[in-house]
């Protein structure tokens, strides 16, 4: 009798259960159910199965996009020349408003508030004292702002800051949820009180938040250079470029971002005279985009090219590029380090940091379709973009590679291309 009560008991409960389960499912999910979303904020559905195959939708709130930071005011020197040369006004914490070597990042959706996130380094007037890397956000591209709560520079002063001791070349990168922040740090001289470029250290801080950030970290100590450090860390590992004192453009990789290995030049030619300088790389649609700024040696000059490559070693000839037809752009100003960002499968956002006479440090922005890069880099052919001030077509002249004689630059309506390379910005 003990036996046949417990196997009936058993057989209770199975069938209980079972009828609770087709309850379950036979009840529809109200909208009142779902998570409540702020008017303010977006809404991601997502599919999820459960038992029985069973789908339903659950609504997961986005974080709203903030406004909220502190915007800076642009200077005198700024707003003189902004429409001109089409400038981006990024606040510095030294209050002047110039600044170099943008590095992007884009997010659809937003985080932590914000689309757009971009570290950059102060440099007015071409004072290293002040190159201490930054970090401000925007949800448009154009207007940028400190986040609420972050204090610049993110990597703070050098102890040695008197003696020369300065930061340079941040680098922004996603691991995960984590930013990360990479810089660039050269120790001083206490007699000459200039920077010694003999030994190159890197650091990293990372945030979760974009606004509290860790203290820096040791990642690489190179007697042979680190410039220009681009990060991208996909499948488990960081991949890096950089620029070697031999002016090589080298490609290395790390599991842990301490040890790297594999170290290898990348193949890549620049027309006669330019070597690679600074540089951005992204992955894209399985395809490496490197946009390389090149240093003219025989004038100390530097330019932008365009590239492209399937393993991130092998790269085409680099296409020059210039962001406006202005006659200052391409004949006076440096092309210096500059990024970009996809924002759809077709187009990239980019930020362009050039030196204008007078040793005036600023960005532009604009949207450049991908299938403009892809031809460039296709047909190498030089690719400017028509200045958004100039409505009519601009003839200018600049010099071919080969020193002959002058040759014009034809506007087409929106891209002018020219086959023939200038021999120094």
């Amino acid at each position: 009798m003990k036996y046949i009560k417990r196997i009936l008991t058993v057989c209770i409960i199975v069938i209980l259960f079972e009828v609770g389960i087709f309850i379950i499912h036979s009840v529809p999910v109200r909208k009142s159910s779902l998570q409540k979303v702020s008017p303010t904020s977006k809404t991601l559905v997502q599919n999820y199965r459960m038992s029985k195959g069973v789908t339903k939708k659950v609504a997961v709130a986005v974080q709203p996009l903030r406004s909220d930071g502190v915007h800076g005011k642009p200077t005198k020197k700024f707003l003189a020349v902004k429409n001109l040369y089409n400038l981006m006004f990024s606040p510095t914490y030294d209050g002047s408003g110039q600044a170099t070597h943008p590095k992007l990042l884009y997010f659809p959706n937003g985080w932590n508030g914000y689309r757009y996130w971009m570290s950059y380094t102060p440099y007015p007037a071409m004072n290293a004292s002040l190159e201490n890397p930054c970090i401000v956000t925007s949800n448009d591209l154009k207007t940028w702002v400190v986040p609420k709560g972050l204090h610049n520079p993110v990597s703070g002063v050098p102890a040695d800051v008197r003696q020369g001791g300065h930061y340079s070349d941040s680098e922004l990168v996603m691991r995960g949820n984590t930013m990360e922040l990479w810089y660039r740090y050269n120790h001083g001289n206490k007699k000459t009180k200039r920077p010694v470029y003999s030994m190159d250290y890197y650091y990293r801080r990372v945030s979760t938040d974009g606004i509290h950030w860790s203290s820096a970290q040791l990642m690489r100590a190179s007697k042979t250079s680190i410039l220009s450090l681009a990060a991208i860390y996909r499948n488990g590992e960081y991949q890096f470029w950089y620029t070697d004192c031999y002016h090589r453009l080298i490609y290395a990789v790390s599991r842990d971002g301490y040890t790297w290995i594999h170290p290898q030049k990348c193949e890549i030619q620049l027309p006669a005279g330019y070597a690679p300088w600074h540089q951005d790389v992204i992955y894209y649609q399985d395809k490496y985009y490197l946009l390389q700024t090149g240093i003219y040696k025989p004038k100390y000059s530097f330019a932008l090219f365009l590239s492209e490559s399937y393993d991130g070693i092998h790269f085409t000839d680099g296409t020059p590029f210039y962001p406006s037809n202005n006659s200052v752009i391409l004949h006076k100003a440096w092309l210096y380090r500059s990024t970009m960002v996809p924002i759809s499968r077709t187009t990239f956002d980019m930020v362009v940091s050039y030196m204008l006479p007078g040793n005036k440090w600023f960005m532009t922005q604009f949207t450049l379709p991908v299938a403009e890069w892809d031809n460039a880099c296709f047909t190498n052919q030089e690719l400017v973009l028509k200045a958004p001030h100039l409505q009519k077509t601009v003839k200018l002249n600049h010099v071919i590679s080969n020193s002959r004689k002058y040759q014009s630059r034809v506007s087409q309506p929106q891209y002018s291309f020219h086959q023939n390379l200038r021999s120094a910005p």
